[in-house]
């Protein structure tokens, strides 16, 4: 008598849920109103990863971004390492790099090949932002855009005191 209870109760409890869920659906509204000139989904695809540095940090680590190319063709992709007023780093000394070293990235509209479900891995030293002889400025990489004629996915993992896998941002149009 029990279980003949239990399941009759949970049959009567299924049996409300399913008309109370069919009872929520109302009819469709009308069609909302187009969006502006040039809002569409489409490329260019334009991804930032942000921050790209450790202020007042007194040592390099490493800095990486993983680009995945989840299109079924091949992306041309550019990758740019910006400062905080939006120039591009690549090819400028980081600061403190012992051995010196140089920003990664493309220049200008320069781009690279990446097959489709591929990943690019871009990696560099972060700079010295503090300390004796750093003004934390010069040459300190901010942000990192990436720009692609293909639906990408980017994240980045910049080292300090252990990973910090972060996933880049998308951009809106």
């Amino acid at each position: 008598m029990h279980t003949f209870l239990l399941r009759s109760s949970l049959a009567f409890l299924a049996f409300v849920l399913l008309i109370a869920s069919l009872a929520c659906v109302g009819p469709q509204g009308p069609v909302g109103p187009p969006g502006p000139s040039g809002t569409g989904g489409g490329p260019p695809y334009v991804w930032v990863c942000t921050t790209a540095y450790f202020a007042n940090a007194g040592s390099n680590t490493r800095a990486d971004i993983y680009v995945f190319n989840g299109s079924s063709t091949s992306a041309n992709i550019a990758v740019h390492i910006l400062d905080k007023n939006g120039n591009n780093l690549a090819g400028a000394t980081v600061p403190g790099t012992s051995p010196a070293s140089t920003y990664p990235g493309q220049t200008g509209s320069a781009t690279v090949a990446l097959a489709a479900a591929n990943t690019l891995n871009v990696n560099w030293q972060t700079p010295i932002a503090g300390g004796p002889g750093f003004d934390g400025v010069t040459n300190v990489s901010t942000s990192v855009t990436v720009t692609s004629d293909q639906p990408v996915a980017v994240g980045s993992d910049f080292q300090w005191s252990g990973f910090h896998p972060l996933p880049c941002s998308l951009l809106p149009k």
